[in-house]
């Protein structure tokens, strides 16, 4: 029985590592917000099946179970071979994990190791505590590991959270010291970080700018950032706000002081946390209530509620507008009936750029750039009448936004045996995936999308997804999943506009090997959303 006992131990600790890895991932990605976790769990199947798995039940059973052996006599022995092969299987299942390089491990900060080291620790001490019936207590462990990663995470809140406080007011001393220093704060439910991308790297061909990296758009990210990049001679801080709730866009701009402010959109995305779109739209416009009386807010007037804020404001401000098909007798008199104060229009995507022509003022630039998907123009928008506004001539203006490169993982196209690959799962929200899926009209082959069903749309998640799919039957061939999540929702959509179009829920492996056997020269293959990098990860 020892020998069964240290066999078991060994499969229960491979195990473990991995469940103590997975929940400190799950956690950071999460932002260790309670909230986040706690709708992952309730409104995804992954995190249902967290809780309700087969081998989750199975494993309350043989808790429940161990009754028989006491009262009814059954075979400890047997009871012992249960519990062996349920950490068999697991430990195969982390075998084939690791081998496919599916194995979800966090990105080693101080606070992650902490939490996993602490966990593994703790977990591998109780496991030599004699009990009367060792297998039973495994068992128990087991499921003890989410619990003991959270209360680690609560632990370390507190002095994170001090930490962070520390490290922001320094911050906030720092940027106060520098009265001449022109800000420009950037929010939206989706779109900031290309934006804010953009705007700095236009900006940066006449000024010297800092800008915020990645998506750290948080009141510790902007801290961070103005620690390890702000100078003397900085002109101009780009700095990207996000937020989950009302209050969090108002703390950063009371940090850094914004004089220009734009707003992307609005949109349900993040709907389970704000609650509301009303609660979304408050929060967004926290920006421009923050900004000075002799501020500047940009609102995107292809986005109906960024419109609305538009309207709802007194301070100085700004529309831009993209327009596809109008000419330039339209887009100049918008311009002077002053409905919008920067128009691109004409906008002709190609695989590899896209051409349009920017009405700004009396004037009228033709623009190109490197960039790929006709909605990117609408993210260059803000930057071009920003270095129009601050000084820059037409062919500084003109020469920075064809030199603009893409944020990673944001339509990045890569081509391999003729077909193409578009990497863009920096993130994912309905409007994106449309605008991301609308790209492929450019191709003539079979248009393939690789889609992470999107979380965190609250009660409105269905209704997206049956829209979403309506709308990609009219662009794709193929639709894959990565999970289940809204599966119904989808097929649903798409069958009511062109059943023609295939909707597949694959695992992992399974989508590689259908594109590998399905996709030929001249087709096109998009990836959206994180678990959809997976699948490009493995393909190139």
């Amino acid at each position: 029985m020892n020998v069964i006992y240290f066999f078991v131990s060994i499969l229960f600790l491979i195990w473990i590592t991995r469940n103590v890895l997975f929940w400190v991932a799950l956690w950071q990605i999460k932002e260790y917000r309670l909230d986040r976790i706690l709708i992952h769990l309730r409104e995804t199947r992954q995190g249902k099946n967290l809780l309700f798995s087969y081998f989750s039940l199975l494993k309350f059973a043989a808790i429940l179970g161990y009754g028989l052996t006491i009262f009814y006599d059954f075979p400890r022995f047997l009871y012992a071979i249960i519990v062996v092969s349920i950490f068999t299987t697991e430990a195969f299942f982390v075998r084939r994990e690791y081998f496919s390089h599916m194995i979800r491990r966090p990105t080693f900060t101080l606070k992650a190791l902490i939490v996993v080291l602490t966990t593994v620790g703790i977990i591998f001490s109780l496991l030599w505590i004699p009990l009367t019936d060792k297998f039973l207590w495994l068992l128990f462990l087991d499921r003890f590991v989410t619990v003991i990663v959270a209360i680690l995470v609560f632990a370390f809140a507190y002095p994170t959270e001090f930490y962070r406080d520390i490290v922001i007011e320094k911050a906030v001393k720092k940027i106060r010291a520098r009265k001449n220093l022109l800000v420009v704060g950037i929010t939206g439910s989706y779109g900031k970080s290309s934006t804010k991308d953009y705007v700095a790297q236009i900006l940066e061909k006449k000024f010297s700018v800092l800008k915020t990296k990645g998506t750290n758009n948080t009141p510790i990210g902007i801290a961070n950032t103005i620690h390890g990049g702000l100078r003397k001679d900085t002109e101009i801080f780009v700095a990207e706000m996000g937020a989950y709730k009302i209050g969090e866009i108002k703390q950063m701009s009371e940090m850094v002081h914004p004089k220009i402010g734009i707003l992307t959109a609005v949109s349900n995305q993040h709907l389970s946390l704000f609650g509301s779109l009303g609660k979304t739209m408050q929060a967004k416009y926290e920006l421009t209530e923050a900004l000075p009386r002799n501020g500047l807010a940009l609102f995107n007037g292809n986005n109906e509620n960024a419109y609305l804020l538009y309207q709802k404001t007194k301070k100085p401000r700004v529309l831009y507008l993209c327009m596809k098909k109008a000419t330039k007798k339209i887009a100049q008199k918008i311009i002077t009936d002053k409905k919008a104060h920067i128009v691109a229009f004409n906008i002709i995507p190609y695989k590899e750029y896209i051409a349009f022509d920017v009405a700004i003022k009396k004037k009228v630039l033709h623009m190109k750039t490197s960039l790929i998907g006709e909605h990117t123009v609408e993210n260059i928008l803000p930057g071009i009448y920003l270095a129009n506004y601050l000084g820059m001539n037409d062919k500084e203006i003109k020469h920075a936004v064809a030199h603009i490169t893409p944020l990673p993982k944001t339509m990045i196209r890569h081509e391999s045996k003729g077909i193409t690959y578009i990497d863009d799962t920096f993130n994912a929200s309905p409007d994106a995936v449309i605008a991301a899926a609308k790209y492929m009209k450019v191709y003539k082959g079979k248009r393939f999308l690789v889609l992470q069903p999107m979380i965190e749309l609250g009660k409105n998640g269905a209704k997206e997804h049956f829209l979403l799919g309506q709308e990609l039957a009219q662009i794709c061939e193929y639709i894959l999943l990565t999970n289940k999540n809204f599966y119904k929702e989808v097929q649903r959509g798409v069958q009511t506009v062109n059943p023609k179009c295939k909707v597949f829920v694959k695992q992992i492996n399974q989508i590689v090997g259908f594109i590998a056997t399905t996709a030929r020269s001249g087709d096109v293959v998009v990836f959206e959303g994180k678990e959809a990098a997976f699948v490009f990860n493995k393909i190139l």
